[in-house]
């Protein structure tokens, strides 16, 4: 019996451990590098739609996602100078019964963790933690790869390569992609805070995704943690930013700079944000989608392929897509790795441009101001939720059927 094939995956992350167990299914033998010393327990909440609970579902791996996350009930938009409801989105049982799995959230340490301990269980996958890939070549007919781990280098030979390695991909860099199209400032900054539950007002603590849109800023927030916690990510607008900083995501920061842009928000929205002690910002960076992912033996994955902006919650759920695209590929073309790559770029490339874009023009619709903010608030308020949820259709459901939002 011939020897599986050997994938190597630089980046540990959502979009890295959810590719490690996609290719161990399809048959492969997989090591994966994080360079971090372990996999942290850190970040803030993630809402997971159902084209990312539906691959979890496919891997396996759903139930314990299931375990530790939650299901809101709905989705409510409230305008911020005066909480008028906007429009309220059915979720829970009707979001599983129209798209098949669940809409949850959840904390991402959360979800690394679930993901970690189903790929522990796989004996075809081994977790290196503390490496970083270095550089790599391709030749006789494979991908040699040189990494580092503390104080040993070290050298291993793969079949494929996948560069998981995130926002400032060195792989991206290394196969002849971002040396022209540098991660850009956007010029907004995701505020983040978790709040004991306890601490927060009433209506934080529903089981509903609830938010808010203000003039040049925008509020969000949810329970995590079986509703021990309140997640709270708030994107203001202004020109701050730290290129220079090691963790960009993760940056503290004194609530009393964010203030300012929340001001004449309604009482509610300056409540829940004032219960919150320990803010994080994040300045957020874009940076246009490849539109060429692979090389012979060598692929993108995730945010090193087409890193978005946050405004329709689809990061993780994108690089989960990812994952299971790449496992299918290999499912249909066995050993013929050129062919299983080729097919994975071509199955994501446009899907993946399309939620890029299409979460850009979200970042403007939310924070719109005068007249365009009005008219944005009267449509959405003459919207039915059946309509709503239609417009979604595209982005929630079967990534297979349809690139292209309606």
């Amino acid at each position: 019996m011939a020897e599986p094939l050997h994938a190597a995956i630089a980046g540990g992350g959502v979009g890295g451990l959810t590719a490690a167990l996609a290719l161990a299914r399809a048959g492969l033998r997989v090591t994966l590098f994080e360079r971090a010393p372990a996999f942290e327990e850190v970040g803030a909440g993630l809402q997971l739609a159902s084209n990312a609970t539906s691959r979890l579902r496919a891997l396996g791996v759903l139930d314990p996602v299931l375990r530790l996350g939650l299901a809101p009930e709905q989705l409510r938009i409230r305008r911020a100078r005066d909480g008028r409801d906007l429009a309220r989105l059915p979720l829970g049982p009707i979001a599983e019964l129209r798209w098949g799995t669940p809409y949850i959230v959840i904390h991402r340490a959360d979800l690394l963790r679930a993901l970690v301990e189903a790929c522990a269980a796989e004996p075809a996958i081994t977790l290196l933690t503390g490496a970083t890939v270095m550089g790599f070549a391709v030749a006789n007919g494979g991908v040699e790869i040189g990494a580092r781990r503390g104080n040993e280098n070290m050298r291993v030979e793969a079949d494929a390569l996948i560069g998981a390695d995130g926002l400032r991909s060195h792989l991206r860099e290394r196969i002849g992609l971002g040396l022209s199209d540098q991660p850009a400032w956007s010029g907004r900054v995701a505020w983040r805070a978790l709040v004991p539950t306890g601490d927060a007002p009433l209506f934080a603590r529903k089981l509903e995704t609830g938010l808010w849109l203000g003039a040049r800023a925008h509020l969000v927030h949810y329970p995590v943690r079986q509703g021990e916690l309140i997640n709270i990510v708030a994107i203001t607008e202004g020109d701050w930013r730290a290129n220079d900083a090691p963790d960009l995501w993760n940056i503290a920061g004194a609530g009393a700079a964010m203030a300012p842009s929340f001001a004449r928000w309604h009482a509610d929205a300056r409540g829940l944000i004032a219960s919150a002690s320990d803010w994080r910002r994040w300045p957020l960076f874009d940076r246009s989608p490849a539109r060429r992912w692979t090389i012979p033996r060598v692929a993108l994955l995730g945010d090193a392929a087409h890193p978005m902006l946050p405004f329709l919650a689809q990061g993780a759920a994108q690089a989960i897509e990812d994952a299971g695209a790449l496992g299918d590929a290999f499912v249909r073309h066995g050993a013929d790795i050129d062919a299983a790559l080729a097919a994975y770029q071509s199955a994501r490339v446009a899907r993946a441009a399309a939620v890029v874009m299409t979460s850009r023009r979200q970042g403007a619709i939310y924070h719109m101001s005068g007249p365009m903010a009005v008219a944005r608030d009267l449509v959405m308020g003459q919207m039915s939720p059946a309509r709503m949820l239609a417009k979604m259709d595209w982005l929630y459901g079967d990534p297979a059927t349809d690139a292209r939002p309606r």
